[in-house]
């Protein structure tokens, strides 16, 4: 029973889970365009329905949590969204530059899965730990460790991508950082000479990897977070 592990434990690991999936989600959301864009050099209408299936996912996702809190720990739960989060996140650092825009939809998929599952079975699994009159606190809470997640991680998130494109125009001849703010933009991309944009889109590939590489490392640090609090969950049903 999960009830003879401390109170503040018990609610402390669904609460870091959240906030790091939330710096992988502002990671997904934002930049995942600027890769549809500014490498595929597709239009933005393209670029916003690369992350739709997310979204639309992610009803599927809460569902089957719904579903799943009846047969499994919020623990076990969670373990399997952040499996398929760290699908997508793996994906995201592996694949090349080039990479056919179906495959992002796919990608968008299995994230939204794991979004939906995570997100739902965290806020209630925090719900069924804490007095009725603290419901509201504990939701309200949950809600702001999304937030600060994605508010802290989209400042990393930006510094990592602004470094690497920095170090890559000055490696780069001929590169400006204004002609990347032209790349990102599919209307002005076309203004760039043949010769340049190959150059360009490599730096701005870099820039996304990296991104993503930090990305990744949240998902896995949120992983091993869960998977020690079930290990001592599992310790502590054992003590009699």
């Amino acid at each position: 029973n999960s009830s003879n592990l401390p109170f503040s434990y018990i609610l402390r690991v669904p609460f870091t889970v959240i906030a790091l999936m939330s710096g992988f989600l502002i990671a997904y959301e934002v930049y995942l365009p600027d890769w549809t864009q500014g490498i595929l050099g597709l239009r933005a209408s393209m670029a916003g329905f690369a992350v739709t299936p997310s979204s639309l996912m992610w009803i599927v996702g809460s569902f089957v949590a719904g579903k799943l809190l009846v047969k499994l720990s919020p623990s076990q739960i969670i373990n399997i969204s952040l499996a398929f989060i760290l699908i997508g996140a793996i994906t995201m650092v592996v694949i090349p530059a080039y990479t056919p825009f179906t495959a992002f939809l796919l990608i968008s998929t299995i994230c939204g899965i794991g979004f939906g599952l995570t997100t739902t079975t965290s806020i209630i699994s925090v719900q069924n730990v804490v007095k009725p009159t603290e419901i509201g606190v504990a939701t309200s809470f949950n809600t702001l460790c999304r937030t600060l997640g994605q508010t802290l991680m989209i400042s990393v998130f930006g510094i990592v991508m602004n470094m690497t494109m920095l170090r890559g125009v000055r490696q780069t001849d001929g590169a400006t950082l204004k002609m990347m703010d032209k790349l990102i933009n599919p209307q002005t991309a076309n203004e760039l000479s043949g010769a340049i944009l190959p150059k360009l889109r490599m730096i701005l590939y870099s820039s996304l990897h990296n991104v993503f590489v930090v990305g990744l490392i949240l998902i896995l640090t949120a992983y091993a977070i869960n998977w020690f609090d079930r290990k001592k969950t599992d310790v502590q049903d054992q003590r009699p």
